[in-house]
């Protein structure tokens, strides 16, 4: 480290102390790099700096707002609307283009978030502060955000929340030496929101890379369909990596006990939630 990145007026010795750098450095553990003006961890006896991701054991995590960004999403979209068919028509017209998004283009959007806050309540209930939850996270540098993120005993599950209504249909496909399976809501195909999914792991296995101490932590994904009808004896199921539940299975996976404590859970939780900020 080139210069004393910490000002003078923190000094003490044997003092760790959070502040803001002065100068751009990296972390001791992780090496990730740290601008400057950033906030960290300063031990004045080893003259060491670490990330508020692996320094601050005590430091809160926001579990962010679930359906927060679906619900902005609504709101742009009706404003859009309105304010087209304001400049098109006037503002009579307009009132009536808002009334008809709010059943339209606004309403679909309403209903997933009201699904994603929905399994959050019912999670929250069922499991409790064991195992930490980072809602509506956004994925830097991208449109896309993740609706859920648990981090259980037996790993971490990363869940798209969908709301669909309609019966759930498994369906096989391929050759016999090379099944695969397909969801079907109402009768509508719906495979194709596995790709969303593995993409919203690609973004959690990347905040996790740079610290050594998380390599080969178990990440799962899982579409969960809140309003969607399961038959008796169906089961959850994948479509290659990606598990197709309900929450009663979702609830019954992160209840499962696992090689991770309670303090490596909360590790894991700080870090996914400074590097995949909640959604504001």
């Amino acid at each position: 480290m080139a210069s004393d990145p910490v000002p003078v007026e923190m000094r003490g010795e044997g003092a760790r102390r959070r502040l803001r750098l002065r100068y751009p450095t990296s972390c001791v553990l992780c090496h990730i790099s740290l601008s400057r003006g950033s906030e960290a961890i300063w031990d004045n006896s080893t003259k060491e700096v670490t990330c508020l991701a692996c320094g601050t054991a005590e430091a809160p995590i926001h579990p962010g707002v679930p359906g927060a960004s679906a619900s902005a999403e609504a709101d742009r979209r009706r404003d859009r609307r309105v304010e087209r068919v304001r400049h098109q028509y006037g503002d009579h017209a307009a009132a009536v283009a808002q009334e008809m998004a709010e059943h339209d283009v606004a309403g679909s959007w309403r209903k997933g978030s009201d699904g994603e806050s929905r399994l959050a309540t019912y999670i929250a209930r069922e499991v409790g502060d064991t195992v930490p939850a980072l809602h509506d996270r956004i994925i830097p540098g991208t449109k896309g955000n993740v609706d859920h993120i648990f981090v259980a005993p037996t790993g971490i599950w990363v869940v798209d929340a969908k709301s669909y209504t309609g019966k759930l249909v498994r369906r096989e496909v391929g050759p016999l030496w090379r099944r695969d399976n397909e969801v079907f809501v109402g009768g509508r195909n719906r495979t194709r929101l596995v790709k969303g999914v593995e993409w919203q792991v690609d973004a959690v296995i990347a905040a996790l890379r740079p610290d050594p101490d998380l390599k080969g932590i178990e990440v799962n994904a899982a579409l969960c369909f809140v309003d969607s009808e399961w038959g008796l004896f169906d089961s959850p199921f994948q479509i290659g990596n990606v598990w197709v539940l309900s929450p009663a299975a979702l609830k019954k996976r992160l209840k499962k006990a696992g090689p991770l404590s309670v303090e490596r859970t909360r590790r894991i939780a700080r870090r996914l939630d400074l590097s995949l900020p909640p959604h504001r």
